[in-house]
């Protein structure tokens, strides 16, 4: 595999910054003495006199690894990579032992682009040396880089054991175990990343992502705004801020995010899909079908851009329109893997009476993901309408298993069972139908009473907010928030002890919480 040098030039050097060669005997030669006055005169930043004692020391001995790995580190900063390339190589000839060269060597191979040399380099460096901590940073972050996330996993563990406090090395851990799924590790080590290096933005744009990604929004939000703050022309930390801002319900404000990276970057895509998405979520459908026009129109060949549309012009119910997006969608998409385009193409075939197209677009869904739990109910209720009663309650009852908490599919087995005579399943799927929706209702109360609560202790109201949370957690006692903010303002009033079991209940539904929670 080849990435391009930007991406080793992106890790910052471990212990780097001077190259000092090993300590030496107490007898020196003369060529160790010249090698030890140029590292001393590069302490004093004298770089041309210390190249001078460099080369003196080459004059004076050949042989001297020391002097080759100095003024290879001097020709690395110059940027003249195949000179320090030579050098290297040259000081290995010397001492093919020398872990600390292996390391700078694939540092410089990876730099030029030349990433499996670089790895090669890294990986004999760790052998060598396995407490070398420059080594085992570059192997991991590297093989983070080129998508061996599990191999880059116990290097940068190991480097992080060997420096605990070294902020690029955790963060690309973190990165690592993003990837192999440990997403609560990950955010831990993000976290203290930010408190290791607080003007490190990539850490807070990560940070906010893999809180996104946990169900964090607030957190995540903070956390990319920090991002902002930090780096005002990130395109990624206002992207990604847009997304988290509308996860929140603030279509505004997600927005102007996206419109303050297209205003920086007018080819940046993917803020422009976002941009069509927020627009629809505010209700502003022309405004979104103009962005997805232009999207077509830029990438004429974007699957993506043109299910967008599809969308679009369906929820303004243009449905020729849409479907003539949708069907361009499909086509740009042989490898199926935008399954959500044949879904909703089926929605509208069925919509404009061609249930039998309706039936077949479902089903291409289908073989594209089979868990897709929303198409399984829509062909079931079109299998229905057609009189194909065993098919449609078997599209149902594979969206009960796959979505339990469906409670159309519910409603939709038990009016199948009715008709059938099963009085009794009937009952049944009707009862859960009812509990469901009741579970929903008292989830959208239980939202507006944090709400309420929420006001009430800005306008420092602590009883009425203890009241509005009770309520909330009355009717929602699975809902983290609720739990969470009855905890704290338990707490606020001296209720130590109710208040840690409302918070142990919001960190057992939501551990993200757990981070978040003040300390008694």
């Amino acid at each position: 595999m080849r990435v391009t040098g930007l991406v080793l030039s992106c890790l910052l050097l471990a212990g780097a910054g001077r190259a000092e060669p090993r300590p030496q005997p107490a007898r020196v030669s003369p060529a160790q003495a010249a090698v030890a006055e140029g590292i001393a005169l590069l302490h004093q930043n004298k770089v041309a006199q210390a190249r001078e004692r460099f080369e003196a020391a080459l004059a004076l001995d050949p042989a001297s690894a020391d002097a080759h790995y100095m003024l290879g580190w001097l020709r690395e900063q110059e940027k003249d990579l195949a000179a320090a390339e030579a050098e290297y190589e040259a000081a290995l000839v010397h001492a093919p032992s020398r872990a600390e060269i292996h390391d700078r060597l694939g540092f410089v191979r990876g730099e030029a682009g030349r990433t499996d040399d670089a790895i090669a380099e890294f990986r004999q460096a760790v052998r060598l040396d396995p407490k070398l901590f420059d080594a085992r940073y570059h192997l991991g972050a590297t093989l983070w880089w080129t998508g061996d996330a599990a191999g880059a996993l116990p290097q940068l563990q190991e480097a992080v054991r060997l420096q605990p406090a070294h902020p690029e090395a955790r963060y690309y851990l973190a990165l690592a175990l993003k990837r192999t799924g440990d997403l609560p590790a990950a955010v831990g080590h993000l976290r203290r990343v930010v408190r290791l290096s607080p003007s490190l933005t990539p850490a807070y744009v990560q940070l906010g992502a893999a809180l996104r990604e946990w169900g964090d929004v607030d957190g995540a939000v903070t956390a990319l705004k920090k991002a902002v703050e930090l780096d005002p022309a990130s395109a990624e930390a206002r992207n990604t801020l847009g997304l988290a801002l509308m996860e929140k319900g603030e279509a505004e404000a997600a927005i102007a995010a996206f419109q303050e990276v297209l205003a920086r970057e007018p080819g940046h895509a993917s803020a422009r899909h976002n941009l069509g998405s927020a627009l629809m979520q505010k209700g502003d459908l022309e405004g979104a079908i103009a962005v997805y026009r232009a999207l077509t129109s830029s990438d004429a060949r974007s699957a993506e851009a043109f299910y967008n549309l599809g969308v679009a012009l369906k929820q303004k119910d243009d449905f020729a329109g849409a479907e003539a997006a949708l069907r361009r969608a499909i086509e740009l998409d042989p490898q199926a893997q935008l399954p959500e385009a044949p879904y909703t193409l089926g929605v509208v075939l069925w919509q404009t009476g061609r249930a039998d197209d309706g039936v077949a677009a479902f089903k291409g869904a289908l073989a594209a993901r089979p868990d897709y739990a929303e198409a399984h109910y829509m062909l079931g209720t079109v299998l229905k309408q057609q009189g194909k009663e065993d098919d449609a309650l078997a599209q149902f009852r594979e969206t009960v298993r796959l979505q339990p908490r469906s409670a159309e599919a519910h409603l939709s087995i038990g009016q199948m069972l009715r008709q059938r005579g099963d009085a009794a399943g009937a009952a049944a799927a009707f009862a859960e139908a009812d509990r469901l929706r009741k579970l929903k209702a008292d989830d959208q109360a239980a939202t507006f009473a944090v709400s309420a609560g929420l006001k009430k202790l800005a306008a420092k109201d602590l009883a009425g907010a203890i009241a509005s949370f009770r309520e909330a957690v009355r009717l929602a006692p699975e809902q983290a928030q609720a739990q969470y903010q009855l905890g704290l303002a338990l707490q606020k009033a001296g209720a130590l002890a109710e208040a840690r079991s409302h918070l142990a209940a919001a960190r057992r539904l939501a551990p993200y919480l757990a981070a978040a929670e003040p300390r008694d």
